[in-house]
């Protein structure tokens, strides 16, 4: 009988805190509220504009996570990964291709707009240490970005910064951008107060003057298409490969306007991928993601018959060597890395900073700590980053039993759930 009080007494106390909870349960245990997304409430009811993010998408979105390599072993043999070939070519039908030693390239960093100055000379030292290519971003051709890099990628935006016939001859690819997978193709404004003296020389304003970028590349807005930006470019400069980066969405047939201008590549970024100052609700809202992108995109362009004659960039999401493999099987010819390389740079620095402070710091355009940034250290973290990462890629192409990068494909892969087998195309892992 004593027992039996003492756990109706625990029950009815249990039953009362439930009651109470009517008065102190927190927002943040309902799904769905998490702690970033009441603090983006919070943002937007303090300053009554939309709540900019960096990074990556802060929901669970289907990820390279889901499918796994095939090993092989009695009837596949596996390859020695010294022995893996990691070469890939972009744009093989033109005059001067981009033959670089790794499919690993450094993504679009726009000066000013998303990084400082410290982290594009990083960018342009650490490809051409890697023997790889890096982009401009969509502030166009930065010198000291080019007088380091290699193999250097000039991004042809809308608001033609950086985009002077000179600096596109000193290419050695043209990607006209239309849009990223953080933001589609929204349009931007850098205020008067942040156009100090260095930005307002790469953007071609003066200091202090608001500057913006619209939502039509001006070929565009005259009614013009894409072929007419495309043989604009190989007027200016017709030996180097010239492509077009395009957010996923209406994949199959913004490739056919891409098939129709006669590119050389085509750049995907995929839904839920990283920006450097982009609105939250595009980074959680918008697009399709990566890993069920490429596949649609390489099998459109078989569709087309211009498999061979257009190559496959994809970026948006990709985190490591794992990912950037599992890309190329699913179609990529190549791929960028953004936040991954951001990290890698600037790992060994992040003691350095303020406590409380963002690492982030170090490389932002907007950061206050652009003079931590050792650019050497930097250069070489990044360096090493894509070396380790390309031998783990031979490594992985070589234990499924290929020779080559190029060689590795969609049976090469399991997939761990359903949807991820129907999606993609990989056979399911339990049959």
């Amino acid at each position: 009988m004593l027992g039996e009080g003492i756990v109706k007494n625990l029950i009815d106390e249990m039953l009362e805190r439930m009651r109470e909870l009517e008065s102190t349960k927190s927002p943040h245990l309902v799904h769905g509220f998490s702690l970033m997304k009441i603090a983006a409430i919070g943002e937007r009811a303090k300053h009554g504009v939309p709540v900019r993010e960096m990074y990556g998408s802060t929901r669970k979105l289907p990820t390279f996570e889901d499918l796994m390599f095939v090993p092989a072993m009695i009837d596949v043999l596996p390859v020695n990964p010294s022995e893996v070939n990691t070469e890939v070519v972009i744009g093989k039908n033109t005059n001067k291709p981009l033959r670089i030693s790794t499919p690993i390239m450094l993504s679009a960093m726009a000066y000013g707009l998303s990084v400082n100055r410290a982290t594009k000379i990083c960018w342009g030292k650490a490809s051409a240490a890697a023997d790889t290519a890096c982009n401009s971003g969509d502030t166009g051709f930065f010198p000291e970005e080019r007088k380091y890099a290699r193999y250097y990628i000039v991004q042809l935006n809308r608001a033609r910064y950086g985009n002077s016939e000179e600096e596109i001859k000193q290419s050695d690819a043209v990607e006209i951008r239309f849009g990223q997978g953080a933001m589609g193709a929204l349009a931007g404004a850098v205020d008067d107060a942040d156009v100090d003296k260095d930005l307002a020389k790469q953007l071609g304003v003066r200091p202090g003057k608001r500057a913006s970028r619209p939502y039509l590349h001006p070929e565009i807005d005259q009614g013009k298409t894409l072929k007419d930006i495309v043989a604009n470019v190989r007027a200016i400069n017709s030996d180097v490969p010239v492509g077009a980066k395009i957010a996923a969405g209406n994949i199959e047939k913004d490739l056919d306007a891409v098939i129709e201008a006669g590119c050389d590549f085509v750049t995907i970024d995929g839904g839920g991928g990283g920006t450097a100052n982009s609105p939250e609700v595009t980074i959680n809202n918008l697009g399709v993601p990566l890993v069920y992108a490429i596949g649609r995109a390489h099998r459109h362009l078989e569709k087309r018959g211009v498999r061979d004659s257009i190559d496959l960039i994809a970026t948006g999401g990709l985190r490591d060597a794992g990912d950037c493999l599992k890309a190329m099987a699913l179609g990529a010819n190549a791929v960028y890395l953004a936040e991954s390389a951001l990290i890698a740079m600037s790992y060994s620095q992040w003691s350095k900073v303020p406590p409380g402070t963002a690492p982030s710091e170090l490389f932002l355009s907007f950061g206050d700590h652009e003079d931590l940034l050792d650019i050497e250290e930097g250069t070489r973290a990044l360096t090493n980053f894509i070396k380790a990462s390309t031998s783990e890629m031979a490594m992985l192409t070589g234990l499924v039993g290929k020779n080559d990068v190029k060689k590795v494909n969609i049976d090469d892969l399991v997939a761990l759930n359903e949807q991820m087998s129907k999606a993609t195309g990989a056979r399911p892992a339990w049959q």
